[in-house]
C-alpha cells in the first residue's frame, strides 16, 4: 500500500513518514465481490476498512440506502475509534478491495508508539478507544492510582481527553475553580504559589511528565492555590470534573485512593478562615491573632470520602483535626464490647487533641460520615509552633491540666439536698448517693446525649441550663436549676428520646450504672419520685421551635471513653467497680423496642419461614396433604 494514499485520508494526514509505515505495516488486504455484505448492523466493530477501489453501500437497520463510498474512503470509522457496535451495515456495490486495519493491532502499536494515537485522537476531536490500554497502564503508575483494579481506572482512561498547551501559557490560575483532573504526557509545568506577605517570592514546584495533578482542588471543590505554568510545550490529558464526580460516586475507591495521597497547605483563604475559627475554640481561643495566624500557616488540607478511617483505637497520635467541611463520627466500645457512638464532629468543631497533648494512643475511632474535608494539626508542625512561641505552649498546659476553674468541690450533703428528688433522704442516705455521683461541666453548645441514644445515666443540673430537643426536631424544652433529665428514658429503659445540650455554662452531677440500680433498689423514695415524674401527662414541658445549638468544643477532650458524648468529667467523687451493665428488659420487652420497619421485617421472616414448611419442605420430600 502506498503511503500517500493512507496521507490523504483525513485521520492520518499529519502523521510522520515513519508513522505511517507503522500503519501501513499492520494494514491487511481484502477483496469482496459485489453483493457482499461486509459487516452488519449491531456487529462489534473489530475492524477499520479503507477502500482501495470500488464501491460499496451503507444501509441503515431498516434497510434505506445512506450512502455509497468510493476509493479513499473509511468504513466504520466512528465506532470504530469509539469502541461501538456497527449502526449501519455495509454491502459492496461491486467488486470492491479494502484494506483492514484491525483493533488488536492498532492496540498494541499505540503501546509502543503513543504519539500516533495522541495525533489520531486530536485528528479525531476526542480520545480513541485504543488509547485505553497505553492511559490504563499510565494511570497505574502514578502513585495515588496504582493500586487500584482495571474496572476503576478503565472508565477514568476512557473519559479523559488531549489538550495541547504552548509554551508560556497558564492552564488554570490561582483562585479559578476547580475544572479538571490532569495527567502530563509531555513537557513541563510549574506551580506558582501566590505570594504572601511572609514569603514574597515562593519557591515554584516542577511538575514533571507521568504525574497527576490538580487533585485536591477538585476532592476538596476548592479554587486552586497556584497557577499552572507551561516552561515547554505540553501535552496534557484532562478529566472534566463532572465525569470525575460521576466516577467516584460510581467508583468510591477511586476518591479514596486520590484523597490519601493529596495534602497541601491552606490557601490564604482558608488560613483567613481557620484564625477566625481557631480563636473559637477552647483550646486556642486565647491566643492573639499572630498566633492564631501562625498556626493557620501549619494547617495542612486533607480530604477524607465518606466511609473512610481517619485513625482506629489504639493508633499513635501525631495530629490533631478541625473539620473544615463535613462530619465525623467517633465511637469506641462499651464495656459489652459493642460499638457505641461518643460525638458526632461537624464544621468549626475539632478532635484528636487531648491524645496529642497527652502523648496517649488514640482512645477512639474516627470515621468521616460524608464527604470531609480536614485541617490537619501535625505533632511535628505543633512541636515547632511551640518552640517559637511561649503563648501556645502555655495555652496547651492548660488544656492538658484542666483549669482549677472547672474543677468541682466534693459532693456534700447540703449540694444534694438543693434537689427536690433527694430533699427527702437522711443524711446517710445521701451520703451514699454522692458516693456514686460524677460530676461535669458543660460550655454553652456542649452535646450531652444524643436522640436514641442508649441510656445510661441520670443528670441533675446543679447550675445553668439545659435544652432538651425532641428527636423528630418538632420542639424544645428547658431544664434549669435544683431538675433532673433522662430520668423517663432511665425508668422504661428506652434509648433516649430527645437530644440534650447546655443553653448556657452548666453544672452536673450524675449517676451511671450500677448507681442507678441503687438508686431504684435501696432508694425506695427517689424511685417512688422518678415513677412519678414518668407518669406525668406529656407536654407540660414548654415547648419551643427550633433546633438546638451546634457542640463547637473538641470532641474527644470532652467525651473519654465511659462518658456520655460531650460531656468532660472534673473530679469524680469517689473511684467506681467497672459499671456492672443494664439488665434487659423481661417478657416481650425486645419487641417493644423493635423500629415499626424492625417490626414490619419481623413479620416478613416469620411468614416465608411458614411458607417454607408448610409448601416447599412437603413438595421435597413428597409430603402431600
Amino acid at each position: 500500500m502506498s503511503v500517500e494514499f493512507l496521507r490523504a485520508t483525513p485521520l492520518f494526514h499529519d502523521l510522520s513518514e515513519t508513522e505511517l509505515e507503522e500503519i501501513v505495516s499492520i494494514l491487511r488486504e481484502e477483496s469482496q465481490p459485489g453483493g457482499a455484505t461486509i459487516f452488519r448492523s449491531d456487529e462489534n466493530c473489530s475492524d477499520l476498512y479503507l477502500i482501495r477501489n470500488g464501491f460499496v453501500r451503507l444501509f441503515d437497520s431498516y434497510g434505506s440506502v445512506l450512502a455509497t463510498l468510493g476509493p479513499g474512503s473509511l468504513l466504520g470509522e466512528a465506532e470504530f475509534l469509539r469502541g461501538l457496535a456497527h449502526n449501519t451495515s455495509a454491502v459492496a456495490a461491486s467488486d470492491v478491495h479494502l484494506w483492514s486495519l484491525p483493533d488488536s493491532e492498532l492496540r498494541q502499536l499505540l503501546q509502543r508508539q503513543n504519539g500516533i494515537g495522541i495525533k489520531l485522537s486530536q485528528n479525531f476531536g476526542e480520545q480513541i478507544s485504543q488509547l485505553e490500554d497505553y492511559l490504563v497502564e499510565q494511570l497505574v503508575r502514578t502513585r495515588a492510582l496504582g493500586g487500584l483494579p482495571h474496572r476503576v481506572i478503565g472508565p477514568m482512561a476512557r473519559s479523559m481527553q488531549p489538550r495541547q498547551l504552548q509554551r508560556g501559557s497558564f492552564l488554570y490560575q490561582t483562585g479559578q475553580q476547580a475544572e479538571a483532573l490532569y495527567l502530563l504526557e509531555r513537557g513541563a509545568l510549574e506551580l506558582q504559589p501566590s505570594p504572601t506577605p511572609e514569603e514574597p517570592s515562593p519557591t515554584a514546584s516542577l511538575i514533571e511528565p507521568g504525574n497527576l495533578f490538580g487533585v485536591l482542588p477538585l476532592l476538596t471543590n476548592k479554587t486552586y492555590d497556584a497557577s499552572a505554568f507551561s516552561v515547554d510545550d505540553c501535552l496534557i490529558w484532562s478529566l472534566p470534573a463532572a465525569t470525575f464526580h460521576n466516577l467516584s460516586s460510581q467508583y468510591p475507591h477511586l476518591r479514596r485512593a486520590l484523597g490519601r495521597h493529596s495534602r497541601s497547605r491552606l490557601s490564604l483563604i482558608d488560613q483567613t478562615q481557620a484564625v477566625v475559627r481557631l480563636a473559637q475554640t477552647p483550646l486556642f481561643g486565647k491566643l492573639e491573632p499572630t498566633s492564631l495566624h501562625a498556626v493557620a500557616q501549619r494547617l495542612v488540607l486533607q480530604h477524607v470520602p465518606s466511609g473512610e478511617s481517619i485513625y482506629r483505637l489504639g493508633d499513635s497520635s501525631d495530629a490533631l483535626f478541625l473539620v473544615d467541611d463535613g462530619e465525623v463520627e467517633l465511637t469506641a466500645e462499651n464495656e459489652s464490647g459493642v460499638l457505641q457512638e461518643l460525638a458526632r464532629v461537624d464544621v468549626g468543631s475539632y478532635f484528636g487533641a487531648m491524645s496529642l497533648l497527652t502523648g496517649e494512643d488514640r482512645r477512639e475511632n474516627a470515621t468521616a460520615i460524608r464527604n470531609t474535608n480536614l485541617w490537619v494539626l501535625y505533632r511535628s508542625d505543633l512541636e515547632e509552633l511551640v518552640r517559637r512561641l511561649p503563648a501556645i505552649r502555655e495555652a496547651l498546659d492548660q488544656a492538658a491540666d484542666q483549669p482549677p476553674a472547672t474543677r468541682h468541690e466534693q459532693v456534700t450533703v447540703e449540694r444534694l439536698r438543693r434537689f427536690p428528688l433527694l430533699a427527702n433522704l437522711d443524711v446517710d442516705e445521701l451520703r451514699e448517693v454522692a458516693r456514686h455521683l460524677k460530676q461535669a461541666h458543660l460550655r454553652p453548645g456542649e452535646q450531652v446525649f444524643r436522640a436514641g441514644a442508649p441510656s445510661d445515666a441520670l443528670y441533675f443540673i446543679e447550675r445553668g441550663v439545659i435544652r432538651l430537643q425532641l428527636l423528630n426536631g418538632a420542639g424544645s424544652w428547658t431544664r434549669g436549676d435544683g431538675e433532673v433529665f433522662g430520668e423517663k428514658a432511665i425508668l422504661s429503659d428506652e434509648p433516649y428520646g430527645q437530644s440534650a445540650f447546655s443553653e448556657t455554662e452548666v453544672d452536673l452531677l450524675y449517676v451511671e450504672y450500677p448507681g442507678l440500680e441503687f438508686l431504684k433498689s435501696r432508694l425506695p423514695s427517689v424511685a417512688t419520685d422518678l415513677h412519678r415524674i414518668l407518669s406525668q401527662p406529656a407536654g407540660t414541658e414548654e415547648v419551643h421551635s427550633g433546633q438546638p445549638p451546634r457542640p463547637s468544643v473538641e470532641p474527644s477532650m470532652e467525651a473519654p471513653p465511659g462518658f456520655a458524648p460531650g460531656r468532660r468529667e472534673t473530679t469524680p467523687t469517689d473511684d467506681l467497680p467497672p459499671p456492672a451493665g443494664r439488665p434487659y428488659p423481661d417478657g416481650g420487652g425486645w419487641f417493644s423496642n423493635l423500629s415499626s420497619w424492625g417490626k414490619i421485617r419481623l413479620a416478613l421472616v416469620i411468614l416465608l419461614l411458614a411458607y417454607l414448611g408448610i409448601v416447599v419442605a412437603p413438595s421435597l420430600l413428597g409430603i402431600t396433604f
